[in-house]
């Protein structure tokens, strides 16, 4: 991994910490192994893999979509028995098990929620749907609700 010399000195400040040093080495690690994977996997699949973990033999691969997951379990077998560079010194480590697992997406790609409907329009949108909703007392509740939202904003 690269650092940029804006954030060199962030990182030896960083690494004055024997805690986050452990996490920014499994980082750079982690790094290496994904980049030495994407280059053993067919094109279309590589961008599709956004991390990876290798751990006492077991290869862990992330991918961005249930869709793609079941595409990387297929070629979990050939995984088995490869060796991937794993760790500071480049020792090999085989891979004995393998497997799949779907990242959640990112907050920045989930949509966000519409806003409440707000005022008289809201109120009669409330009524409404409650006038559908039958006799049972959740609708008779939400219909007083309405009832008494609609007699306070006038």
């Amino acid at each position: 991994m690269t650092m940029t010399k804006s954030t060199a000195h962030i990182r030896r400040h960083l690494r004055a910490s024997q805690s986050i040093a452990a996490l920014l080495d499994e980082i750079e690690r982690r790094e290496r192994l994904l980049s030495e994977l994407r280059l053993r996997l067919p094109v279309d699949l590589a961008k599709h893999c956004s991390q990876v973990a290798l751990s006492a033999g077991e290869l862990t691969l992330f991918v961005d979509s249930p869709v793609w997951a079941d595409r990387f379990r297929f070629l979990c077998p050939e995984l088995i028995g490869s060796v991937l560079i794993n760790g500071h010194a480049a020792v090999d480590a085989e891979v004995k098990a393998c497997k799949v697992r779907v990242l959640p997406p990112s907050l920045n790609s989930i949509a966000p929620l519409p806003h409440p409907v707000q005022g008289r329009a809201g109120v009669n949108q409330m009524s409404s749907s409650t006038g559908d909703a039958g006799r049972s007392p959740l609708s008779e509740a939400l219909a007083r609700l309405a009832r008494t939202l609609g007699h306070s904003l006038d």
